[in-house]
């Protein structure tokens, strides 16, 4: 039993990689905007993809907030201990 050959295996968790990306936090979702944002200007069909390049973009920007806003938290928790021990 082969999985590429799309048969059965007995681990329910195997997944091919070519199948597509893991997208886990922000910054995984950051890069792969990036990447067909850089493709379709490449290939210089940024005027036909405009809609969804501004689409992809609003995520893009979501996805940064989010990493900003866990910074953010992050050094919050670390005052807000200092300030207990104190």
């Amino acid at each position: 039993m082969n999985p590429e050959d799309g048969e059965e295996t007995k681990h329910d968790n195997w997944r091919s990689k070519k199948r597509g990306v893991v997208l886990r936090t922000p910054s995984d979702v950051r890069k792969v905007v990036q990447r067909i944002t850089s493709e379709a200007f490449r290939q210089g069909k940024e005027l036909e993809a405009a809609g969804r390049l501004g689409t992809l973009l609003a995520v893009w920007l979501k996805a940064f907030e989010i990493e900003k806003l866990a910074d953010i938290e992050s050094g919050l928790t670390a005052l807000e201990k200092e300030n207990v021990k104190k």
